[in-house]
């Protein structure tokens, strides 16, 4: 009995060591890939910055980790720079990056203009929260950048509509107002929800209603989708009108 169970034990362990192998790859291996990758950045920006130090210093003056040093030092003196200086409209250093991020494609105007606006988490919790309308029957979550008058048409608001769970970047629409439901809750309330995925939020959500709105049209508009609103109005107007006389004498 011995004689046949014995290769059975054998597979056994042998099969439990292969899962152990197994679960130590999947776990090493990206570890590894990360530690390689960052090595090879470091390894770059190492070559980078003992080329420039060379022009001043001897290469055999200088140890690994010098060029970094030195990239390091370079950055937090633009930091530094931009910091102080980055908001002034005209000067050196506005020419200084016109003529050298802002040659760069796509993003490079933006980083070069003096008045940018990058919106962060701290400013959307300033902002007034809000549901919208993107759709006839769903609702997003978003919050109102600011209002917009459009030449012969009704007044817009600009919403953001952030991503979930990571907030930024997101969305920005230009939507009517009456496909904006203004919330009474926090900002930070509503951010909480969207970045927990809804597993946190208020217990009750507070709409409220715009300045022109009377009582009816608030609780109409907040109860109703706008596909909903319109099927009403049809059948409101259809009902009020009265059908002429097309009969012969």
């Amino acid at each position: 009995m011995t004689r046949i169970t014995r290769p059975i034990r054998r597979a056994i362990g042998a099969f439990h060591i292969g899962r152990i192998l197994w679960r130590g790859v999947i776990i090493a291996a990206p570890i590894l890939i990360i530690a390689w990758m960052l090595y090879q950045v470091m390894n770059a920006v190492n070559s980078l910055g003992g080329k420039v130090l060379s022009l001043f210093i001897p290469e055999r003056y200088l140890a690994w980790g010098t060029g970094i040093l030195f990239v390091l030092v370079l950055v937090i003196i633009l930091g530094i720079v931009e910091v102080y200086h980055g908001d002034k409209q005209k000067g050196v250093w506005q020419t200084i990056k016109r003529n050298t991020v802002g040659k760069i494609p796509f993003f490079g105007s933006l980083m070069a203009r003096s008045d940018r606006k990058i919106i962060s988490l701290e400013d959307l919790k300033k902002l007034a929260p809000c549901k919208f309308w993107l759709s006839d029957t769903t609702p997003h979550y978003g919050f109102i950048v600011n209002e917009q008058k459009v030449r012969g048409a009704e007044t817009e608001l600009d919403v953001y509509r952030p991503n979930v769970p990571t907030i930024v970047p997101g969305d920005l629409f230009p939507l009517k107002r009456r496909l904006v439901i203004k919330l009474g809750n926090s900002s930070a309330e509503i951010l909480d929800k969207l970045a927990s995925g809804g597993f946190i939020g208020s217990n009750e959500e507070i709409p409220v209603p715009w300045g022109y709105e009377t009582e009816e049209e608030f609780k109409e508009r907040i109860n109703l989708t706008p596909l909903e609103l319109a099927m009403r109005r049809l059948t409101e107007k259809g009902s009020l009108e009265v059908p002429g006389d097309t009969g012969t004498v």
